[in-house]
């Protein structure tokens, strides 16, 4: 491929973040879209290499300024910063600016199965960006990530209250849970831009494990020698905290999952696997997060074509 150029929206966050190491570690030229080029997190993607520029989904006009020379594209909007419509509404503006400039390959940071009436909002809005993307002939690939292991352990998902207090109410101990590390999504995402031709008009559900909660909690406490903290916030309280999204979300899990049964999720997994050969389980997370640095060798294999 002799053009190695990327635009990355959402590059401050997780999987704008995850993708923009990752490529950058594969030499590839990085323009990161920040609102704030001068917050922490983009000051060091800069000094990794990226190219930091300011730009504001909802500000048409500095879309076409930081589209302007580039044809591949993550576009990531994020629900709890822009909320329902926000989220729509980005979506479709960075749409518009790639047919503009011409974009030879978008990949779209999805979520959910691909089901338009999941109930979940912030699932079915990213199913009313494909089809307008679609709509415009943009040429694009959907990546559909599981729910990220980082709900375990990070502040900012609520993991106390979250996945480990109000998540077994709705979903038990001893369901199936289907989980994906972030700097998996990262990888992927690099393997499809490098591959264009296996993925352009495709989509891809991306699972690294099928662990329940209760051996999550089990490798948690093998792993770290001690039990996650909990707080078993009854839902109301919980709603009151962080809104009704993400109990929406694990009502919808657990129906989904019930559906789809063990063998779905290994399915599912092993269409993840070809596109990242090296994802890591929870266990591998786990260990991988208590001894930074150690972590194995990140995928550098080009994916063969696999159905979802």
């Amino acid at each position: 491929m002799s053009d190695k150029r990327v635009l990355i929206f959402g590059a401050t966050g997780n999987v704008g973040g995850a993708t923009a190491r990752e490529m950058l570690k594969r030499g590839w030229h990085v323009r990161a879209v920040t609102r704030n080029p001068q917050s922490e997190k983009a000051r060091e993607l800069a000094a990794l290499g990226a190219e930091v520029v300011q730009g504001d989904m909802d500000d048409p006009v500095s879309l076409e300024r930081v589209f302007d020379g580039f044809r591949r594209v993550l576009s990531v909007q994020n629900w709890q910063i822009s909320g329902p419509e926000g989220e729509v509404r980005q979506g479709k503006h960075v749409a518009d600016a790639a047919r503009s400039a011409g974009v030879e390959h978008l990949v779209f940071a999805s979520a959910g199965v691909g089901d338009d009436h999941s109930g979940v909002p912030h699932f079915d809005n990213k199913i009313v960006i494909e089809k307008y993307m679609q709509a415009l002939g943009i040429p694009f690939t959907a990546v559909r990530p599981v729910p990220f292991m980082e709900l375990m352990t990070e502040k900012e998902f609520f993991p106390p209250v979250g996945i480990w207090g109000i998540a077994p109410k709705i979903l038990g101990w001893d369901a199936p849970f289907p989980w994906v590390a972030v700097r998996d999504i990262g990888i992927t995402n690099a393997n499809i831009f490098e591959n264009p031709e296996d993925w352009i008009g495709r989509e891809l559900i991306l699972c690294g494990d099928a662990k329940t909660l209760g051996e999550c909690r089990e490798i948690f406490r093998a792993v770290s020698g001690k039990k996650p903290f909990r707080i078993p916030l009854p839902q109301w309280l919980f709603r009151k905290m962080a809104g009704d999204e993400l109990i929406i979300m694990f009502e919808w899990m657990k129906h989904w999952i019930a559906d789809v049964g063990p063998q779905g999720l290994q399915h599912i997994r092993e269409n993840s696997l070809a596109v990242c050969p090296d994802m890591l389980d929870v266990e591998s997370w786990l260990k991988m997060k208590q001894n930074r640095g150690s972590a194995s060798p990140q995928a550098r294999v080009a994916p063969r074509k696999v159905s979802t």
